[in-house]
């Protein structure tokens, strides 16, 4: 048996030894606190270098983004109490842009009328900032599109009920195949589509209201930032007259006209305020491609073997085009299906439309 009296340097060691490794936990701890405290600050180089390197586009609903926050000088912070983030809005077209492998051109298109599917997004967004700079709330009337000016104005019809709104366009997005506007909650609530999540629409730009915007915009003035508002007063530019009601198919033009007409439209144009139209049947379709030859719209369904198509004869710009379709389709879901295959098969160009 050990004894302490007859070994007394027996005692040193063992205390000697128990320092040590005490040494020993002290310096891991210390260390981990130092991997800890340089994490941090990482971690918050990190959030500085992305408050100081600009805005990014909003990806859409479903995709993870940061937000980025503009750099501290000179900025306009909103009025909004809800939201601490700083604003510095601006009007913005952009360059081309890629995501997930799709390039979008952004353009100022005073002809735009289109149909599709549109979405909407919400509070996992709220105080984040906009793609033009501005601060997004989902209790307001906003949206987000891949081309369009912002800000711009654009009236959305939701085909299913005929309800329809101006709405102003202030983001990008939403970037999955097959949705061409991204709405606010508020907006999207508005249209009768919250709970669904989804609805087939008509988009149409209001081009005078939109002017009215872009002037506004690059005079750093911009009275729809925080607020539901009346338009900015209309006032006239040398611009070519265009049609926002444009007709998709000869025969749909010599039908008698049962749709809410462009000029009876742009004399409603209080952003959200909610019009009843006449609710007409549609279908949806998948758009391979519009062509000037006949041959070669023929070509394309004949290619594509999974699923009958056909091709239906258009004027476009007083011009004839061919579009290779494949449908009618029953449902948004199928519709998504078939897109997604056939962009797969290599039709860059493929998108939804609803007729």
């Amino acid at each position: 048996m050990f004894s302490f009296r007859e070994k007394p340097s027996n005692l040193i060691l063992l205390f000697a030894y128990g320092l040590i490794l005490n040494g020993c936990a002290v310096t891991e701890v210390a260390v981990n606190l130092a991997k800890v405290d340089k994490v941090k600050s990482n971690q918050e180089e990190t959030t500085e270098n992305i408050k100081t390197n600009g805005i990014e586009d909003k990806l859409d609903s479903n995709l993870l983004k940061s937000p980025s926050i503009v750099s501290k000088n000179n900025l306009a912070t909103s009025s909004n109490d809800k939201f601490k983030t700083t604003a510095k809005p601006h009007y913005k077209i952009g360059d081309p842009y890629e995501i997930n492998g799709n390039w979008y051109y952004p353009e100022r298109d005073l002809r735009y009328d289109k149909t599709g599917i549109a979405s909407w997004y919400g509070d996992e967004w709220a105080g984040k900032l906009t793609a033009n700079g501005e601060i997004f709330d989902p209790e307001l009337v906003s949206a987000a599109h891949k081309t369009l000016p912002m800000p711009s104005v654009v009236r959305v019809t939701n085909l299913e009920n005929g309800k329809s709104l101006v709405v102003r366009l202030n983001d990008r997005g939403p970037y999955i195949a097959g949705r061409i506007i991204d709405l606010s909650r508020e907006a999207a609530k508005r249209l009768g589509f919250v709970k669904k999540g989804i609805a087939k629409v008509r988009v149409q730009i209001l081009a005078e209201q939109s002017l009215a915007l872009e002037r506004d915009a690059k005079n750093n003035k911009f009275p729809l930032l925080i607020s539901n508002d009346v338009m900015p007063p209309i006032q006239s530019d040398n611009i070519p007259e265009v049609s926002l009601d444009a007709t998709t198919t000869r025969k749909i033009e010599s039908m008698p006209a049962n749709r809410t007409s462009a000029i009876e439209l742009l004399s409603q144009s209080r952003i959200g305020e909610i019009i009843q139209i006449p609710v007409t049947e549609t279908k949806i379709w998948v758009q391979i491609g519009a062509f000037h030859n006949k041959e070669s719209a023929l070509s394309v369904i004949k290619n594509y073997k999974k699923m009958l198509g056909s091709v239906s004869e258009n004027l476009h710009d007083g011009r004839v085009i061919y579009r290779a379709r494949l449908g009618p389709i029953e449902t948004v879901n199928d519709a998504d299906t078939i897109l997604a295959d056939v962009l797969a098969f290599g039709y860059e160009g493929a998108h939804i439309v609803v007729e």
